[in-house]
């Protein structure tokens, strides 16, 4: 083997972390298979010689009376003159001549950088299979033209965030430092990455709110789902098992400070925070808010509710182009139909305050009787009215202080 070559093996070895000792194994048997598929011979050791980085090969032949296979027998009376000792059936070890070598150096290279890659594939299942479904932080390499960021993790293993495991609008430059929710480990050697890494996926906001809140790490408040619509805006329900700690509260933090962290770490996505009951009424009607709800009814076998709300806060319930309601739907599991109910009439008072305001408009010092109104309203009205404009002209006629 070639020195520089067996410097850049060190070099790799020592830059991705691997065991040294594990990587020289891995090469010599990548070598003895290679000169097993070109070399006449059954049997064929090797080893390298860490010091000058030599690869020294040798095959075996067996001691035989009569010899029928030259290339892995050897006759009684030939053995003894190489060694005495030697007896029918024992072994004799010869290394392989540097010409019959040359039949697979133009070989060598390849095998040796496949090594590598094989011992550098089987660290990183060994060090990250245990860690899907955690967070990783990793730091940007680059960011190529098909819009994929390759990152670098522990022990310089790259993997690449694809477009649609991106935020939306979120930008990345050289050495940015980033936090991304592991989701797979495969063991593909044919596949770019091993890794399959998310920015996207609700499992990331879920292990992010455990990493920012002590009272979800210790299990006081326990989050029952997530929904997301990355970069724009999420759901995130949650309850406590402590009647003293409010799992909401917990979860916003002093004057916001914990979700503005996530919320900063996430590319600016706005979080609600829902209070999960076992009451799916309750629930529901935390999951749609800021909106108020009339009324709502489940279809547990169809696992869909329909939500009346006044006409007023159809828009605040269904949310932007959907969102509210759509967001709301994956966090409870059910699909949600909103509708609004139509416009109630006035009640008594309501008139009684439209029509006065109408006629205290224009100058009147009477209402007239509505057919709706009672004779008893009517003359409440009228006195109401001759109060409020008599307490009008108090007002003009007071002094200024």
């Amino acid at each position: 083997m070639e020195e520089n070559l067996f410097e850049i093996i060190k070099d790799f070895s020592r830059e991705k972390g691997l065991d040294h000792e594990v990587v020289i194994k891995l090469v010599e048997e990548s070598l003895i298979q290679a000169a097993q598929r070109k070399l006449p011979y059954r049997e064929i050791e090797g080893h390298i010689d860490e010091d000058t980085g030599k690869i020294n090969l040798f095959h075996f032949k067996e001691v035989v009376e009569l010899v029928e296979d030259p290339h892995n027998e050897i006759s009684i009376d030939e053995v003894f003159e190489i060694d005495p000792d030697a007896g029918l059936g024992d072994e004799v070890e010869y290394e392989i001549s540097d010409r019959e070598f040359q039949r697979i150096a133009h070989s060598t290279r390849p095998i040796i950088f496949g090594s590598l890659k094989e011992a550098e594939r089987q660290m990183v299942v060994s060090i990250f299979t245990d860690k899907v479904g955690d967070v990783l932080t990793g730091t940007v390499l680059r960011v190529e033209p098909n819009g994929r960021v390759a990152f670098s993790f522990q022990n310089n293993v790259e993997a690449y965030l694809f477009r649609r495991e991106q935020i939306y609008g979120e930008n990345f430059s050289f050495g940015d430092h980033v936090r991304v929710l592991l989701l797979d480990v495969n063991d593909n050697p044919h596949k770019d990455s091993q890794l399959t890494i998310s920015r996207t996926h609700p499992g990331l906001l879920i292990k992010l709110f455990e990493m920012e809140v002590p009272e979800i790490f210790d299990g006081i408040v326990k989050i029952v789902n997530a929904s997301r619509e990355p970069g724009r805006r999420a759901k995130i329900s949650v309850y406590s098992t402590d009647d003293d700690v409010d799992p909401v509260g917990s979860c916003v933090g002093m004057r916001g400070s914990r979700v503005q962290a996530i919320v900063n770490d996430l590319n600016g996505e706005k979080i609600d925070i829902v209070r999960w009951s076992e009451d799916i009424d309750q629930y529901t009607c935390n999951a749609l808010a800021p909106s108020e709800i009339d009324s709502l009814e489940i279809d547990e076998d169809a696992q869909q509710i329909d939500v009346v709300v006044a006409p007023s806060q159809l828009s605040l319930a269904i949310g932007h182009k959907g969102q509210n309601v759509r967001l709301a739907s994956k966090l409870i599991g059910y699909k949600i139909n909103i509708v609004a109910t139509e416009e109630d009439e006035l009640s008594i008072d309501e008139q009684l305050e439209k029509e006065f305001a109408k006629t205290k408009e224009n100058g009147l010092k009477s209402i007239d009787k509505s057919e709706d109104l009672s004779e008893s309203d009517t003359d409440e009205a009228k006195e109401t009215a001759t109060a409020l404009e008599n307490q009008d002209d108090n007002q003009d006629s007071s002094p200024l202080t």
